[in-house]
């Protein structure tokens, strides 16, 4: 006869990227038996890339100050970012760059934009902090469903039918996440909630990069035949993606991405760096303009499997290791007080809510909008958005005419797209500002009085 011998934990973490990895090393210093689970042979092997570290990290996670380029070689330290406004007939027409400001208030974001990394480099180094902390690690297993008695999740089972128990469960699964479904939190996303971003992996010389590239974070390329596209570089290398909601799509996404590729002046950089491309790419990112349902009965949802990446640009690591430090903050207490139930759990999604994570969703649906109408409906609104903004940007150093005609020549044009323009500013960036600024917004001596009477009031914070 076999007896079946159950693994008991005080935390089940599933998933081995930032965000579990950070609720493991938590969760493990504050005492817990704690493990957690990557489906891929080591945590970063199944990820998009790469991604920029952004200074917040540095000022909330003491352990960052410990990363280099000797434990992550293709990191990338950056100071600017850079803007490229293609028009319609695909030509380059204006470029803009921007490094930090003199109304940044701390270091290390007073240095740098962003640390740029390859997750294959970043996540095990994460995961190590997290298994020296006293977690354990399991690798190459697919959690696939969830132990309920009652009705209520107690653990989790694997693949293989192996069966661990614990009174807590973390989902950091990613967008299509096992946990949240499994838990009845949410079944899928609707295609307004995730988007599909395809990209390529390009391969470059170390030393063309810097002497190319320097200390560029990114480019952003705006463009009227393509949603807005994003290119990282990294210490050996770069990758260049674009995404955008479900519902969206017309046509293959890469007929899209390969539009930017083509570009004349991206084929000229690919030349300079005698780049190689190395990789295609593809995955779901939920972006949504606010978390729901990130909680229930022994189980708390983290990073992309609870919706957390920013509603504005959906940059998702920050968000995934913050709620996944709270997430194992709550599970000490609760399981310390040994009550795991939801109403002990609302403690997670008070945490968040006052966290920066939580913040930043306090605009949530103003700021996804805004990201929504703008560059990801090109053929709507970059039409006008770009050749407004050149002419306000560029028109004046057109020595076509004397600067007194180039000036009225700039003011009629930009009096042509007003029709359009106005009601988009009325419609999708008033509402913005007023939900950032609140009531200080009809304070600010910037608007005519006339403007202030128009605008929204704020919503009420949730």
């Amino acid at each position: 006869m076999r007896f079946e011998i159950l693994k008991e934990y005080d935390v089940i973490i599933v998933g081995g990227g930032p965000g579990g990895s950070s609720a493991a090393k938590v969760a493990a210093e504050k005492g817990l038996k704690t493990i957690f689970f990557e489906r891929g042979r080591k945590p970063g092997e199944k990820n998009s890339s790469g991604c920029g570290l952004g200074p917040r990290l540095w000022r909330d996670f003491d352990f960052m100050k410990e990363l280099s380029p000797e434990i992550c070689p293709s990191m990338r330290q950056t100071t600017f970012a850079k803007n490229c406004f293609i028009n319609k007939d695909d030509q380059l027409v204006g470029m803009v760059m921007a490094r930090p400001t003199e109304s940044v208030t701390y270091e290390p974001a007073k240095s740098f934009i962003t640390m740029n990394i390859y997750r294959s480099e970043f996540d095990p180094w994460v995961a190590d902090l997290a298994i020296r902390a006293g977690a354990e690690l399991k690798t190459s297993t697919l959690i696939k469903g969830l132990l309920k008695e009652k009705g209520k999740v107690v653990g989790v089972i694997d693949e293989k039918g192996e069966k661990y128990k614990s009174p807590i469960v973390i989902g950091a699964d990613g967008v299509v996440s096992m946990v949240a479904k499994e838990a009845g939190l949410r079944a899928k996303w609707g295609p307004l909630e995730v988007t599909l971003v395809p990209q390529y992996d390009f391969k470059c010389d170390r030393k063309k990069l810097d002497d190319l590239i320097r200390d560029e974070a990114v480019t952003i390329w705006w463009g009227v035949n393509f949603p807005a596209a994003y290119q990282v570089f990294f210490g050996d290398g770069f990758h260049i993606g674009l995404g955008n909601w479900m519902s969206w799509w017309d046509k293959n996404p890469l007929y899209y991405l390969n539009r930017v590729i083509g570009l004349d002046y991206f084929q000229k950089w690919i030349k300079l760096l005698d780049a190689k491309p190395r990789e295609v790419q593809a995955h779901l990112l939920p972006w949504k303009d606010y978390p729901r349902d990130t909680f229930t009965d022994n189980v708390m949802l983290i990073g992309d499997a609870g919706g957390f990446p920013c509603p504005l640009e959906a940059e998702g690591i920050y968000p995934a290791m913050l709620t996944g430090k709270l997430a194992a903050e709550v599970a000490v207490k609760a399981i310390s007080d040994g009550d795991t139930s939801k109403s002990a759990l609302q403690a997670y999604e008070a945490a968040w809510q006052k966290s920066s994570v939580g913040i930043e969703f306090e605009s949530g649906p103003e700021l996804s909008n805004i990201w929504r109408e703008l560059p990801f409906k090109p053929k709507e609104t970059m039409t006008w958005f770009i050749p407004l903004y050149m002419e306000l940007m560029g028109g004046i150093y057109d020595w076509s005419e004397p600067h007194v005609i180039r000036v009225r020549q700039i003011i009629e044009k930009i009096q042509s797209y007003m029709p359009v323009a106005i009601p988009f500013i009325m419609k999708h960036v008033m509402p913005l500002l007023a939900e950032i600024m609140g009531e200080d917004l009809q304070q600010l001596g910037l608007l005519p009085d006339m403007l202030k009477k128009l605008l929204p009031k704020p919503k009420k914070k949730r």
